[in-house]
């Protein structure tokens, strides 16, 4: 099934405060200016927003922020009548939700955490939507169907945002997957962080340009009388078989030959078997994914049937393929199994066939730093107009497109960069956050040119490089912190990072392609530059020798990560498993290059250690580990969990273990989940009497204990 939102959408349940403290976690709210650039006056811009918060269906009162239940009762808007066509309702009507831009206060909406959510846009009149219910079945709503000639919104102008915002941070796009209606601008401000999308162009300049452009395939997908540009695979007219030339080529060659490509989650080769199903194998682990059957053009644009279907890494693959079938990447005149670099944006959009709505909507002088959403996998090497920030602070739409090809002023903050040392030329502040090169090229520092920092008190500025400069961390010691003694590390500088020191001094960080021993990984360059670790499976693990814990007391652990996969866990312990640290939840970030941060806070005895990290649920990557003395309030924090949830210790024994596995706590009642390198998962139902395990292979294996609603997670060794 083709995805409908094309949002990266994450869930998460408990956080583990949450889980482990007995607290809620209140709504923080987040404001979305809405700013009208249009032909439209306010009076005649209609909004609301609709999605899902704690798994039920609602939809937000853009004027009071008040957030409502979608619930029948709501439909009481006379709608139009086409071809008879009554709606869900049997009465033609319709949920009064829409509210005018011009009733809007401030013209911002006050929305709180929400899932899975479309703020929509309509001009000269209000979508017709209709509600089911907040839950059961049937529940949410019925979005306009353009497909359907007797849909009630039909020629109804309108846009919309799509967006998820939780605990973990802020997912944000405007989306061109079924049409282009009218131009869009959307900003998103955080702590340390700021980006834009949308077009450039005003919306006649926008249709114009289609007009003279276009070639003959595309030319229809333009409505003039709507002013809509609408999905090839939307418009009748439009040729069903339009790749199938190109497609039948790829299956036909590597029927006999091998593709091998590069992708953000390995080097992958295949080829075409029986029933034209195409296997890949991945080069680090032998994963196989597979496309069952050879895709219609249909299948193949839209990302949808055999090209969304399957497992995970099965899905992993489609997603490259469609992305490489839409911008002609694959190249058929590279020999068999000489790796082809998907990501090579340069190559896009080069060779026909390829889709031409995409490449039109992605040049530079229609869509701002070319970013834009124009299929279902445009996201793939990171095309998309998706924003995502951890820490957001504001929200700006702007209905008729953005104005200008820069960002904003330099903002101000904890640390400043200058042009030249000592402190001279152009300089921006940057306050706690990341930045790469790229965001501080926007934020007005041109590019290989920063020669010295100046680092406020209690701030530190750690800075990452292509190569092995990475991992620098600079701390304010005085106030002259020149780099033009550091060599070429500017040429090379890929981030740098900006955190606060707290009163016990600055972190040590830990690069995680840095371990000393490992199962199951590998390392990879990084988008934040240097190298991280990924092709992270459930069961394998870093270890880290000679981690030096200072003092007793509570430790601020962070990691650094990111997943394209729901459900992702990481597990850190002390001395192989023999003393547990405990688990954190690694959120889906939309990209196996998506970074974000995640941490814990636990008590530890001063002492130096084998500091150890694995996959207690595989599917993600990181970049780096940092290890704080916690402040004084994560400090008490950390004893109230201690007091209520012991942190576990020698909980397995012996370790490593020949035929029996035991235990010393009470496991009357628990399960026990034995987990090896690969994966597989065997359960047992325990006593005191222990586990044997006298006929499992020799190996590192991971134990979760599950008993009274908590969960203990060690590994052990079987000699």
């Amino acid at each position: 099934m083709k995805r409908k939102f094309q949002i990266k959408v994450v869930k998460v349940l408990f956080s583990w405060l949450t889980l482990l403290l007995g607290f809620t976690v209140h709504a923080q709210t987040l404001p979305y200016e809405i700013t009208n650039t249009s032909e439209y006056s306010d009076n005649e811009v209609f909004v609301t927003a609709v999605g899902e918060i704690e798994g039920g269906h609602v939809w937000v009162d853009v004027v009071t922020g008040q957030v409502n239940r979608m619930d029948p009762s709501y439909n009481t808007v006379q709608g139009p009548v086409i071809g008879g066509n009554q709606g869900p309702g049997q009465n033609g009507k319709y949920a009064n939700c829409f509210r005018r831009l011009s009733d809007i206060p401030n013209k911002t909406i006050q929305m709180p955490k929400i899932e899975g959510c479309r703020i929509m846009i309509s001009f000269k009149s209000q979508l017709f939507l209709y509600f089911f219910g907040h839950s059961g079945d049937p529940k949410g709503y019925a979005a306009p169907n353009l497909a359907n000639p007797t849909d009630p919104n039909q020629g109804i102008k309108f846009e919309l945002v799509e967006l998820t915002f939780n605990n973990i941070g802020l997912w944000m796009n405007t989306s061109r997957v079924d049409s282009y209606q009218y131009p869009m601008g959307l900003e998103v401000w955080g702590n340390g962080f700021y980006k834009k999308v949308g077009e450039l162009k005003k919306h006649s300049e926008i249709l114009a340009q289609w007009q003279a452009t276009a070639p003959n395939d595309f030319k229809g997908l333009l409505n003039p009388s709507e002013g809509i540009i609408h999905f090839p695979t939307k418009v009748d007219a439009f040729p069903k078989t339009f790749m199938d030339g190109y497609i039948n080529s790829i299956w036909s060659k590597y029927s006999s030959q091998e593709l091998a490509f590069t992708s953000d989650a390995g080097v992958w080769r295949g080829r075409v078997q029986s029933g034209n199903a195409f296997v890949f194998r991945r080069d680090s682990d032998g994963q196989v994914a597979t496309i069952s059957g050879k895709p219609t053009t249909l299948e193949a644009m839209e990302g949808s049937g055999i090209m969304a279907s399957g497992g995970r890494w099965d899905k992993v693959v489609q997603a490259q393929m469609v992305a490489a079938i839409t911008r002609h990447a694959v190249d058929l005149n590279i020999p068999s199994g000489v790796l082809q670099n998907f990501g090579d944006a340069s190559k896009y959009y080069q060779t026909w066939p390829y889709n031409w709505y995409s490449k039109f909507f992605h040049q530079t002088d229609i869509s701002f730093e070319s970013q834009t959403y124009t299929f279902a996998y445009d996201d793939v090497y990171d095309q998309s107009s998706t924003i995502h920030t951890t820490s957001p602070e504001r929200v700006k739409i702007t209905i008729g497109g953005i104005t200008g090809n820069s960002n904003p002023d330099p903002t101000t903050g904890e640390v400043t960069l200058y042009l030249d040392c000592p402190y001279a030329g152009t300089s921006v502040g940057l306050s706690e956050g990341r930045y790469t090169t790229a965001q501080l090229n926007a934020l007005g520092m041109p590019d290989k040119s920063v020669s010295s920092l100046r680092i406020q008190a209690g701030y530190e500025a750690t800075l990452y490089s292509s190569d092995n400069f990475g991992g620098a961390t600079l701390v304010k010691t005085s106030d002259d912190d020149c780099l033009t003694n550091d060599g070429d590390w500017n040429d090379k500088m890929s981030s740098i990072i900006v955190s606060k020191i707290n009163d016990n001094g600055p972190g040590q960080l830990i690069e995680a392609e840095d371990y000393n021993d490992m199962l199951g990984v590998q390392k990879e360059n990084c988008s934040e530059g240097g190298q991280n670790v990924g092709y992270i499976d459930t069961g394998d693990w870093m270890a880290y020798y000679e981690i030096n814990f200072p003092t007793s007391g509570a430790y601020l652990i962070e990691y650094r990560v990111a997943s394209n996969v729901n459900g992702a866990r990481l597990s850190a312990d002390l001395n192989a498993g023999n003393i547990v640290l405990g688990e954190v939840s690694v959120p889906n970030t939309g990209g196996w290059q998506n970074w974000t941060t995640v941490s814990h806070t636990v008590n530890i005895t001063a002492g130096t250690y084998q500091f150890g990290l694995f996959a207690a649920s595989g599917g993600w990557n990181v970049n780096w580990i940092k290890i704080s003395k916690a402040t004084t309030v994560a400090m008490a924090m950390v004893d109230n969990v201690n007091r209520s949830h012991k942190i576990a210790t020698n909980t397995l024994y012996p370790n490593p273990v020949k035929n029996t596995l035991f235990f010393n706590m009470d496991m009357s009642g628990a399960w026990v989940s034995v987990v090896n390198s690969k994966g597989f998962v065997s359960r047992h139902k325990v006593s005191n009497t222990g586990v044997n395990v006298s006929a499992f292979e020799p190996g590192i294996y991971t134990v979760i204990i599950e008993k009274e609603g908590r969960r203990t997670v060690q590994r052990f060794v079987k000699k």
